[in-house]
């Protein structure tokens, strides 16, 4: 099983808000887990000898432009919060530490209920009683008492120390700042970067290639891939939570979109061409589910050809086992209909 990713955040960091966001499901379909780290962000700057952000006017000023844009872009709430905690995030800090030793789902939604008060709302997160607020405005049940223990929580500052030493070591310099199998990432604009990088190591049977002709809807939902050998080809994608509709399996919608690309691709494989053919009719027979990390695929074969009609049938396997049968009627482009 890999490694999970890390990655490190600080509730002064308003692109930390960004990231915290989507990280997780980033991570989520491509099977990955993700160890979120909170840092000393002003620390980080000092080792370096960096300014803030908010001591360069010309940067200051494109963030103010750029944050709520790129939360705008994200479909996140944004509303400018008061300034920038002049009195630091020392108790954020701690008690995200201290609830993650005990369940590390609730510090992560902590650290959303947090930063959505702030960056999303406007509103003050100083004290314990605000955090408080925070988190009973996110549905989250934390009592002010836990947070208050976190000031005194040895394993906690110990934790927000060591998680320093390994953030330099890790190469951090600002924030949000993720490690994944080796590469570094800074900003939360870079999470396009790290998917990238994680559909490249999407594991596929042996020689299967990513298919280049896609639509923006299955570029989005692929990537997908096909294999020829002996003159057939087939293709196939690896299910992921993308993929999977309310009951975790693969929704039947996706399924049919893959079907349709993979049968109008065989018919003009095996007529010589690499062209478009309009679809006319489709049905798909659901035989049984596909769970998220199953290798589909779909053999396809074009079974008759007329002037200006293509008839195509297919079998959907998962992991080797039938769960879909699938036909289609396709048009032929008029440059390749029979005279």
């Amino acid at each position: 099983m890999p490694s999970p990713i890390r990655f490190y955040f600080d509730f002064v960091s308003a692109y930390s808000y960004v990231a915290m966001n989507r990280i997780d499901k980033v991570a989520a379909r491509y099977g990955r887990v993700v160890d979120w780290n909170v840092v000393e962000l002003p620390e980080i700057l000092g080792y370096h000898k960096a300014t803030s952000p908010r001591d360069q006017p010309a940067k200051f000023a494109h963030n103010q432009k750029d944050f709520p844009r790129l939360c705008k872009i994200n479909g996140l709430p944004v509303s400018f919060p008061p300034e920038v905690p002049p009195y630091g995030a020392t108790l954020h800090r701690l008690a995200f530490l201290r609830l993650k030793k005990k369940n590390t789902a609730l510090a992560k939604r902590f650290a959303l209920a947090v930063d959505h008060h702030y960056f999303g709302l406007g509103k003050e997160v100083r004290t314990a009683r605000q955090l408080r607020s925070a988190c009973k405005h996110f549905d989250l049940d934390i009592s002010i008492d836990e947070i208050k223990a976190a000031e005194n929580d040895k394993l906690a500052h110990k934790a927000l120390k060591r998680n320093f030493s390994q953030a330099i070591d890790d190469g951090m310099f600002g924030a949000p700042f993720v490690v994944c199998d080796g590469h570094t990432y800074w900003g939360a604009d870079r999470l396009d970067h790290l998917e990238y990088d994680l559909k490249r190591k999407i594991k596929v049977p042996k020689g299967y290639k990513p298919f280049p002709l896609l639509s923006n809807f299955t570029e989005r939902n692929g990537p997908l891939f096909h294999r020829v050998r002996n003159e057939v080809i087939t293709f196939g994608f690896r299910a992921d939570a993308r993929h999977l509709n309310p009951r975790e399996v693969v929704h039947g919608g996706w399924l049919t979109s893959f079907v349709d690309v993979a049968m109008a691709k065989t018919a003009m494989f095996q007529i010589g061409s690499d062209g478009v053919a309009p679809t006319i009719h489709l049905e798909t027979d659901f035989i049984g589910p596909i769970k998220a990390s199953q290798w589909v695929e779909c053999q396809a074969n074009l079974v008759n050809r007329t002037t200006s009609m293509n008839f195509v049938e297919g079998v959907v396997s998962a992991d080797g086992t039938p769960v879909a049968r699938c036909s289609a009627i396709f048009k032929v482009p008029y440059n390749l209909r029979k005279q």
